[in-house]
């Protein structure tokens, strides 16, 4: 618990769903709009079959700590301050919300994933390497289809697959660090859904907010003023 208190001060809760904050991913929605762009077009191309719950622990705004955090405990030099940082923020997570997701799912989670690389790293992804192992879920790895670049990141029904081919009636947790658009997330999303996974529940280590960008301005100015990180505040208390 001491290094999640660490990280209080830079930690930010995703804001709540509304008032210009899409209802999927807690980025910029714009005003009148439930979801963001990126999430709608998600929606659309999948005709549904998407993750039942997104669960950002927190956003990572460009050049912040967090976002540091992220990129340097998969660097090739990595970071272990990072690595330790991260592992622990999700475990307790996790630990704090599990109850409320898996009743969430309408039971308790059957099996565990995490968003394979797309840029040709070998072996184990770090989140199952320091994170998934932790957790007492058979592992499903599934495999990137390398007919897309590293750098797409939009949908894609096809985008990844498993190997194992089934997991029918299985209930998901899907683990990835960063969501930026999205799309690699709700892709394997669509994959064990199309398995025969009967819920999935996405929990994303960071949100990622770029403040230059305009149209994330306003969220970015809500930040400033947001009350200090509450790792017991579940994503699904706000909905």
């Amino acid at each position: 618990m001491q290094v999640v208190e660490r990280q209080r001060n830079y930690l930010r809760n995703p804001l709540p769903p509304g008032d210009g904050i899409c209802a999927v991913c807690r980025s910029n929605a714009g005003n009148g709009f439930e979801v963001c762009y990126q999430c709608g077009q998600h929606r659309s191309a999948s005709g549904g079959l998407q993750a039942d719950i997104v669960a950002p622990i927190a956003y990572s705004v460009k050049g912040s700590q967090h976002d540091h955090s992220l990129i340097a405990y998969k660097a090739m030099h990595r970071s272990n301050a990072a690595v330790q940082n991260l592992s622990s923020l999700t475990v307790l997570y996790l630990a704090y919300h599990w109850d409320c997701f898996s009743t969430a799912l309408g039971g308790p989670f059957t099996h565990i994933a995490t968003v394979p690389s797309t840029r040709g790293r070998q072996g184990e992804h770090p989140l199952e390497t320091f994170v998934a192992k932790r957790l007492n879920l058979p592992a499903l790895r599934a495999v990137s289809n390398s007919a897309y670049s590293a750098d797409d990141r939009s949908f894609h029904a096809d985008r990844f697959y498993l190997p194992g081919g089934s997991v029918a009636g299985g209930r998901v947790l899907l683990l990835d660090d960063t969501w930026t658009t999205g799309g690699r997330v709700q892709s394997l999303a669509f994959a064990l859904r199309a398995a025969g996974a009967v819920a999935v529940a996405a929990v994303v280590i960071g949100r990622r907010v770029n403040p230059d960008f305009g149209p994330s301005k306003p969220l970015v100015d809500r930040l400033r003023t947001a009350p200090e990180f509450d790792l017991s505040r579940c994503a699904l208390d706000d909905e």
